[in-house]
């Protein structure tokens, strides 16, 4: 019986010896800890996007003038190579104090020619106030300001998006500032 404890003791012994020696360690690469990664959207929070305001702001500026100046040439192809490409496009104007929106590409450009097929010799001019880029990405604007159709002079809001080019193009006009246009967003 002697024996018998004699082992059972050195068995104890040696368990707890081994647990010992397994609760601190150096190495940390044998303890499992949880990880934490970064999401891409915080990456893309953390990434700073220089923006040359003013060069952005007077690319804009062009586009639109090129724009207003081709819309007086009163063809309706070339004045659709200042609008985005991709979807999302609306142009709104009052025609005798209706509001018209015209909701993606063929419309605008259907809108264009029936606006070009009247009689009447209009020229369009626009004094454009404020440009807003949106900061985050500086793919999108906004500018807001008066335009002159007739004898009418009305306020209006545009929407700019840069292509994949990286060129600004017109992703949407509100002519007569429906509340079409929301920030960088269309409404509806």
């Amino acid at each position: 019986m002697h024996l018998r404890t004699i082992c059972s003791l050195f068995l104890l012994i040696l368990g707890a010896i081994s647990l010992i020696s397994c609760g601190d360690s150096d190495n940390d690469a044998t303890i499992s800890k949880p990880t934490t990664t970064a999401t891409s959207s915080t990456v893309e929070e953390a990434t700073i996007i220089e923006i040359d305001v003013a060069a952005e702001e007077t690319a804009i500026r062009a586009l639109h003038k090129a724009h207003d100046d081709t819309v007086n040439q009163r063809e309706a192809a070339p004045v659709m190579e200042y609008w985005f490409e991709g979807t999302g496009m609306v142009m709104a104007h009052n025609f005798f104090g209706i509001v018209v929106i015209s909701r993606g590409r063929q419309k605008v450009r259907a809108t264009w020619h029936s606006i070009f097929a009247r009689k009447n010799r209009w020229l369009m001019k626009t004094t454009i106030e404020t440009v807003v880029i949106e900061k985050k990405r500086g793919k999108l604007a906004r500018s807001e300001g008066r335009f002159k159709y007739l004898v009418n002079a009305k306020d209006y809001r545009a929407l700019y998006e840069k292509d994949k080019d990286g060129e600004w193009k017109i992703k949407a006009i509100d002519y007569g500032n429906n509340g079409l246009i929301q920030g960088f967003k269309v409404k509806g």
